[in-house]
């Protein structure tokens, strides 16, 4: 049984796959084919319409050329007409010349064409406008040949070439005629000029010309009154022609001829100033000599003379002008320049004798050097700076020219220095004073106290105490102050004013005080007299000016109603005296005095 059952298994599981047997394999092999070709076409499905999908590439317009597709020359030429550059505008224009009219993309070429050729034209002559001839001719002339704009190209640039042309040779007119002072020419030349049709030469050139004509016009009249002055013998008006000549602008035609006035005049002044040099009116000789104008056609003794001016004229502008003048280049300047002009005198001339001695100039800029490296130094604003100065001030010895003004500097830095000592110790004390109590505030006080008398900071530490002190009294006087003006509030005048007076005269508070007692001085008064002027009024009102005079009369002065009173007093009288006018002229006796009621 065993066996058989074995048996029978095995013969079930062999019969399982007796359908494989049975199958023909390539029926299998076209299955694995069908597969792989549904599979590739999917695949080849997608990729394609990923690839109909994608954005194409956008061309390299620095290297496009003609050869390119119509696609990508249509782009780049569009893109570089947007730009406005000259450059790209001229690479558009080329990019879209040539194009066939059989091309699908001929119209689109034409109009990026005419847009391009519009702009290039524009930007030309915008240039041409500023003066920039050449460079706007070629611009424009980039347009390349038949295409719709090289004709009106070709005619703006000759139009422009031939406004150039004419406002060059009105320029030159114009010149000509402000050289010979003929006003009358030079402006019918600046009409023409500004009426050429081209911005550059009617809002450029033409503003400028005009503004030249200005000032040869006014270069002219100031050379015309100078000769008148210098037609006067006096030596004044000479002086006056040369100082108004050599103020005509150097940009004139004038002024070459003024220059060579200028030279005439200052000949005949100088001689005038050796006259009195040789009479011995040496200052007034100098005088007239610093107004002469430095020029090589002058004689050999007024160059001399001129030199001796300018020495003594450079020394006195290097000499500090206060004791705490600070040295300064401009000073070292003037004083080689004064040795220079001082040692230019021959020592056999004239003025040698009264030429300023080198050697003291020599001294002098020798200790402005020193100086004024310790003024560099001193710059830095530190201690050992300012140390480093002294010293080298210290080195301009007693008797040397500028031994005060090298005394005053270190008396400058000494002070400095004594701020960068004492500045901590202020500076602890405000720090002492932050608190605001009285014990801090003594304490600030006695901190600052220890900066001596005579120390740069000496008096803004005592500044600083001060207000301190003034600190202290109000903390003290405030308790004061608040009790007087709580006694005021409750209506007790009498007692404030009692109690504010304990404030002594000088305290912080007393002021204050003073002001509050008078306020509460006035409140009383008008309290004690308001029913007294009331009284009165109503006195008057019924007639009885008289008893209404007197009652008010009883307000002293200094109260604070006094000046009302007297006021109403004076209208009452004058109120009275009418009445009394009017019972005069009926008949009627008037009352004898004061007293006498006027409704009696």
């Amino acid at each position: 049984m065993a066996s058989t059952s074995a048996r029978s298994t095995r013969n079930r599981s062999h019969g399982g796959f007796d359908w494989l047997r049975s199958v023909n394999p390539w029926e299998w092999i076209w299955l694995v084919l069908w597969v792989l070709l549904l599979t590739g076409s999917g695949i080849f499905c997608g990729w394609a319409l990923l690839w109909l999908t994608r954005i194409p590439p956008v061309p390299d317009c620095d290297r496009i050329t003609p050869f390119h597709a119509a696609r990508d020359l249509l782009y780049c030429a569009e893109s570089q007409a947007r730009t406005g550059d000259p450059n790209s505008l001229i690479q558009s224009v080329h990019l879209t010349a040539d194009w066939p009219k059989t091309n699908a993309n001929y119209d689109d070429a034409q109009e990026i064409l005419k847009d391009a050729s519009e702009q290039i034209l524009v930007l030309s002559n915008r240039w041409a406008q500023e003066g920039k001839l050449e460079k706007a001719a070629q611009l424009a002339g980039e347009i390349p040949l038949n295409t719709p704009l090289r004709q009106p190209a070709q005619a703006v640039i000759y139009e422009w070439r031939q406004n150039w042309e004419q406002g060059k040779a009105t320029e030159t007119e114009i010149d000509a005629a402000l050289t010979a002072q003929d006003w009358a020419v030079a402006r019918t030349h600046l009409e023409t000029l500004q009426s050429i049709k081209s911005e550059y030469w009617s809002s450029t050139r033409f503003p400028y010309w005009q503004h030249r004509f200005e000032i040869e016009q006014q270069a002219w009249n100031q050379l015309l009154t100078a000769r008148e002055k210098a037609l006067s013998p006096r030596a004044n008006d000479w002086a006056e022609a040369i100082s108004l000549a050599r103020s005509i602008d150097l940009r004139s035609h004038v002024w070459t001829q003024a220059e060579i006035e200028i030279d005439e005049w200052s000949q005949k002044l100088l001689q005038i100033a050796l006259q009195e040099w040789n009479v011995g009116n040496r200052q007034q000789a100098l005088s007239w000599a610093r107004l002469v104008p430095p020029s090589s056609h002058l004689a050999p003794h007024a160059q001399e003379l001129l030199r001796l001016s300018q020495a003594e004229q450079l020394a006195a502008k290097a000499a500090p002008e206060g004791a705490g003048l600070r040295p300064s280049y401009a000073h070292m300047f003037y004083l080689i320049e004064a040795i220079a002009a001082a040692q230019q005198i021959p020592p056999g001339s004239t003025f040698a004798e009264a030429a300023p001695d080198p050697q003291p100039l020599r001294f002098a800029l020798e200790d402005l050097r020193q100086l004024q490296l310790g003024v560099v130094i001193a710059g830095l604003g530190q201690k050992p700076a300012y140390e480093w100065a002294i010293a080298q001030a210290k080195k301009v010895e007693q008797g040397r020219p500028r031994r005060i003004q090298g005394q005053t500097l270190i008396a400058d830095w000494r002070a400095s220095i004594e701020r960068i000592e004492d500045r901590p110790i202020l500076a602890r004390a405000q720090q002492l004073a932050k608190p605001g109590t009285i014990p801090a505030l003594e304490s600030a006080i006695s901190e600052a106290g220890k900066i001596p008398l005579g120390r740069a900071l000496r008096e803004e530490a005592q500044a600083r105490v001060f207000d301190w002190q003034q600190e202290i009294q109000v903390i003290e006087d405030r308790p004061i102050l608040d009790a007087a003006v709580a006694l005021a509030d409750e209506g007790k005048l009498p007692e404030a004013i009692a109690e504010a007076r304990k404030i002594q005269a000088g305290r912080a508070l007393h002021n204050r005080a003073r002001t509050l007692i008078d306020e509460w001085t006035t409140a009383i008064q008008i309290a004690e007299d308001k029913p007294i002027l009331d009284e009165a009024k109503d006195l008057a009102y019924v007639g009885s000016l008289t008893a209404a005079i007197n009652l008010a009369s009883q307000i002293a002065p200094g109260r604070a109603l006094y000046d009302e009173a007297q006021r109403a007093i004076g209208l009452w009288k004058a109120e009275r005296e009418y009445i009394w006018s009017i019972w005069e002229e009926q008949g009627r006796p008037t009352p004898d005095g004061d007293n006498t009621d006027d409704a009696e």
